[in-house]
C-alpha cells in the first residue's frame, strides 16, 4: 500500500476504538483565553479535541509558544489517541504570532508587488521553519483571496493582489514553500473573500456572483493550490445567493461538497473559519451551525475568536454546549455517524502527516529570525516598493522636506494594543519609519523634518503655512484588524485637505495598499510599500533617503 493508503488504514483503526464522545470531540479545533493552560489541558483530556487555534493572546514570545505546545502535547500523550495535536496559527505576513521575535516579512500584498515567486516560496519557507521551531505545526495561510473589491476592510494586504493569475502564481509558490519545509498550510477563505466590502467578523457579507464567474476568477487560486498539494482549506462565512440561496458558504453542501469536493477535487481537510465570528453567531445557534457545517462537508469546526464574547459571555460553556450539541445530533440520528467518521479519517490522516513532518523538519530555535530570514524579509520589502504616480516629477526629492503622519495617535494605539489576532506589531509603521529616518539622517545628509501631530494640526488649521519650496510627504497606513477598522476615512480627509493646501504638489508614502489613490486624483506623487510591517517601514525610509541622496548628486 502507498503512504496515503497506510495512513487511511491507520486512521480507520483508530476510529474504531473511539467512543461517540471521543469521535465528536476530534471534530473541533478550539481557542482559549490568555496563557493559563488548565482549561486547554481539559479540552484535550476530557473533551478529546484535535487541536487549537493559537493567537498572540496565548503566547507572545517563542519561549511561551514552546512551553504551550509542549505542555498540551504532553497532555495529549496521556490519552489513548497519541497523535500530534493541531496547533494552528495565522502566520500569513500581514497577521502573525510572536511577532516581536519571528520573521513575518512584509506580507502577501507586498510579495505580490515584488512579483518574485521564488521570494514568496522562500518567505513561506521561513514561516514553516520558524513556526515549527515554536511548536506550531499548521499555518492558516496563504490567503488565496483576490482583491477584486478595493474597499474590502479585512483582506487588503493579506491578499497577493487583484490580478487573478498573479494571485494564483504566488499562492502556488506559498503552498510549495510551506510544504517543501514540512509544515501543513491552509488556503483561505473559500470560495473567496476578496469581493466583499464588509468584514465577516462582524456580519454576514453577500457576494452576488455566478458560479461561472467564480470558476473563472476567485476559484482559480484555490484550484492552483489544490493542484499543488494543499492539505487544508478554510471556509468563508459569506452568502453566495446565485450558488446557494439558503446557506452561507461554510454551511452550504452545494459549495463545500458539490463544488469544492466533487467539482474541484479537494479530498483533504476542510476547516471552518471561526464559528464565533459575528457573521455566523448573529444568524445561527452555536450547536446548530456546527451540525450544519459538518453536514455540508466540513471536517473541523473551529471556534477561534472567543475574544468577541470573552467579556460578555462564558465562552467555555458555549464551547462545551457546541460539542454536546453535536454528540446529541449523532445519537439522535440527525447527523449521520458515517459523516463524522469520514471527517475523522481525513483529520487523522492530517495528524499522521504532522507526525511525519516533525521527523523531517528538525526545527530548532536557531531557525527563528536568523540573519538570512531578516535579509529575505528586507529584500521582499524593498522589491515591493513602487512609484505609482509622479505627475510633477517630485522624485528624486529636492528642497526642504516635511514629513507627517496622517493617522491619529489613537489609531496607532488601537493597532499596538489590539488583541491576539491580527498584525500584533509592537509599534505603528509610521513610528518605525521615523525612527529609521532619525538613524539615517545624519549619515545621509538629509534635511527631512518630521512634524509632530500638534504641528500638523497647526498646518491643517491654517495657523502655519508651507513654504513654496517645501516638499510635503504624508504617510498613510492601513491594517486589516478583525472586527474593527483602522480609521482610513479620517486619514483620507486629512490627506485631501493637504492635497488642496499644497495644490497637489505633495508626496504620499503609503505603508499600505495603493487603493486609496483613486480617491485623490489631484495628488501629484504616490509611492507605495504595500505593507504596514516594520520591515516595509524601514525599506520606505531607505527609499526616501536614497531618493534624497540621488538628488544631491
Amino acid at each position: 500500500m502507498g503512504v496515503l493508503e497506510n495512513a487511511r488504514a491507520d486512521a480507520r483503526e483508530l476510529i474504531a476504538k473511539l467512543t461517540l464522545e471521543q469521535k465528536v470531540g476530534q471534530l473541533f479545533m478550539l481557542a482559549f483565553g490568555g496563557k493559563d493552560l488548565t482549561y486547554a489541558r481539559e479540552l484535550v483530556q476530557e473533551r478529546y479535541i484535535s487541536g487549537f487555534y493559537i493567537s498572540q493572546d496565548n503566547a507572545e514570545t517563542v519561549s511561551e509558544a514552546r512551553n504551550l505546545t509542549q505542555t498540551l502535547q504532553a497532555a495529549a500523550s496521556l490519552t489513548m489517541l497519541d497523535l500530534p495535536l493541531i496547533f494552528g496559527v495565522d502566520q500569513e505576513g500581514a497577521w502573525g504570532v510572536a511577532v516581536s521575535e519571528t520573521t513575518t516579512g512584509p506580507g502577501n500584498l507586498a510579495l505580490g508587488s515584488a512579483d518574485d515567486t521564488s521570494l514568496t516560496h522562500e518567505v513561506y519557507g521561513i514561516y514553516a521553519r520558524e513556526m515549527m521551531a515554536c511548536g506550531y505545526n499548521v499555518i492558516l495561510s496563504p490567503c488565496s483571496d483576490i482583491n477584486s473589491n478595493p474597499d474590502n476592510p479585512i483582506i487588503g494586504t493579506r491578499s497577493f493582489g487583484e490580478d487573478r493569475d498573479k494571485v494564483a502564481r504566488h499562492v502556488r509558490a506559498a503552498v510549495e514553500g510551506a510544504l517543501d519545509n514540512h509544515i501543513v498550510c491552509c488556503g483561505k477563505h473559500f470560495p473567496g473573500h476578496g469581493d466583499t466590502s464588509e468584514d465577516s467578523h462582524r456580519l454576514l457579507p453577500t457576494v452576488d456572483r455566478s458560479l461561472s464567474y467564480l470558476l473563472d476568477q476567485d476559484l482559480i487560486p484555490f484550484q492552483t493550490a489544490i493542484d499543488a498539494g494543499l492539505p487544508m482549506i478554510m471556509t468563508s462565512h459569506i452568502n453566495f445567493p446565485q450558488i446557494d440561496p439558503d446557506f452561507p458558504a461554510t454551511l452550504s453542501p452545494k459549495i463545500m461538497r458539490d463544488l469544492l469536493r466533487d467539482r474541484m477535487g479537494f479530498q483533504r481537510v476542510i476547516v471552518t473559519d471561526s464559528m464565533n465570528m459575528w457573521g455566523m453567531r448573529k444568524n445561527y445557534d452555536p450547536a446548530e451551525s456546527a451540525i450544519l457545517a459538518l453536514k455540508a462537508g466540513c471536517d473541523i469546526v473551529m471556534l477561534s475568536e472567543e475574544h468577541y464574547e470573552h467579556d460578555a459571555t462564558n465562552y467555555i460553556a458555549k464551547q462545551r454546549a457546541t460539542i454536546d450539541g453535536v454528540v446529541e445530533a449523532v445519537a439522535a440520528g440527525d447527523l449521520a455517524l458515517d459523516v463524522v467518521e469520514d471527517a475523522l479519517e481525513r483529520i487523522f490522516c492530517l495528524r499522521i502527516q504532522l507526525a511525519t513532518n516533525m521527523d523531517l523538519c528538525n526545527a530548532n530555535l536557531q531557525d527563528i529570525s536568523t540573519e538570512k530570514h531578516r535579509g529575505l524579509a528586507d529584500l521582499a520589502a524593498e522589491k515591493a516598493i513602487r512609484i505609482v504616480k509622479d505627475r510633477d516629477n517630485l522624485l528624486p526629492l529636492v528642497g526642504k522636506v516635511k514629513l507627517l503622519g496622517l493617522s491619529a495617535a489613537e489609531a496607532h494605539q488601537m493597532v499596538v494594543n489590539t488583541r491576539g489576532i491580527g498584525p500584533n506589531d509592537p509599534s505603528a509603521a509610521f513610528d518605525v519609519l521615523c525612527e529609521e529616518l532619525k538613524k539615517m539622517s545624519a549619515d545621509a545628509g538629509t534635511d527631512i523634518e518630521i512634524l509632530s501631530e500638534a504641528e500638523l494640526q497647526d498646518y491643517l488649521a491654517g495657523e502655519r503655512c508651507f513654504g513654496d519650496e517645501d516638499i510635503v510627504i504624508g504617510v498613510t497606513e492601513d491594517y486589516p484588524l478583525p472586527g474593527m477598522d483602522y480609521d482610513v476615512d479620517f486619514q483620507a480627509e486629512r490627506l485631501e485637505q493637504l492635497v488642496q493646501m499644497t495644490k497637489g504638489k505633495m508626496v504620499v508614502c503609503a505603508l499600505r495598499s495603493d487603493y486609496e489613490l483613486r480617491s485623490h486624483p489631484d495628488l501629484s506623487t504616490y509611492v507605495a510599500a504595500y505593507s504596514s510591517r516594520a520591515c516595509s517601514a524601514r525599506a520606505m525610509a531607505r527609499f526616501i533617503v536614497k531618493e534624497k541622496k540621488e538628488s544631491m548628486g
